[in-house]
């Protein structure tokens, strides 16, 4: 792992919670621990976040929010009221985290395939996927990217035997990313994906596998991604699983 590679992941580090336990940090971390430019910058990125946490906390309750929590008679807003400001804080807070990824993370030339691996997996687990097109059909989603400009892509055998749920095109760094849904069958809610392949060229990544062999990596606990290139493409697949689960789909 090298500088720009540590930083990308360490960007999405949050000081204060169970992040320094996540095996997707420890080697970044590591990293940063000898490395005293990286360092440095990390320190600053711990900085930033308490003085964001501690804005936060600074924001005084609006007006008539405690009497509208309160109220029973008037649940329903309670609940949508409480969403609202929660949503709000949420919202800011990701504003922020936008605006100082952009400058930390400017690169002078291509983002790193570490970066898209870690943002396509993580977008996964932050929000449920917002589908362009809803379908089970494989084929119907081939069309569909090929329309978007964005086919010639090819599933590994196992993703090709299995159930489509729809797919979507993502902006990624100016480009544009493929993400095909789909259900391993190990769920009782078939229309529900389990495993998100994204797709770019190739040559928009620095670093990206030489070889159309998977190379695996743990998000999180309950998520791990496999990496490879092929016929021009970079892939990346995420899965809620192990390193056995996703092998199981090459």
């Amino acid at each position: 792992m090298n500088h720009q590679e540590a930083r990308a992941i360490l960007i999405l580090f949050r000081p204060g919670t169970e992040d320094d336990r996540d095996p997707q940090f420890s080697e970044a971390l590591d990293l940063a621990r000898r490395d005293r430019e990286l360092g440095r910058w990390f320190e600053e990125h711990c900085a930033f976040h308490e003085a964001v946490r501690a804005k936060f906390r600074q924001i005084p309750v609006p007006e008539g929010l405690k009497e509208q929590i309160l109220s029973e008679r008037y649940s329903q807003t309670r609940a949508l009221a409480r969403r609202k400001v929660v949503g709000l804080a949420m919202a800011a807070t990701l504003v922020l985290l936008a605006a100082l990824a952009g400058f930390w993370l400017a690169p002078a030339g291509k983002p790193s395939f570490a970066l898209f691996e870690s943002r396509m997996a993580r977008r996964v687990l932050r929000q449920y996927p917002q589908m362009d097109l809803r379908t089970n059909d494989l084929r119907q989603i081939e069309r569909y990217l090929a329309a978007k400009g964005h086919g010639g892509y090819v599933l590994p055998d196992g993703l090709a035997k299995l159930q489509g749920t729809g797919c979507a095109v993502l902006p990624f760094h100016g480009r544009e990313v493929s993400m095909i849904c789909l259900n391993s069958g190990k769920t009782s809610t078939p229309k529900d994906p389990d495993l998100f392949l994204f797709v770019i060229e190739r040559t928009a990544l620095a670093g990206a596998p030489s070889s159309s062999t998977p190379r695996f990596t743990r998000i999180t606990h309950d998520m791990t991604a496999a990496g490879w290139s092929a016929g021009g493409k970079a892939y990346v697949l995420a899965g809620f699983g192990d390193e056995d689960f996703l092998r199981e789909r090459f």
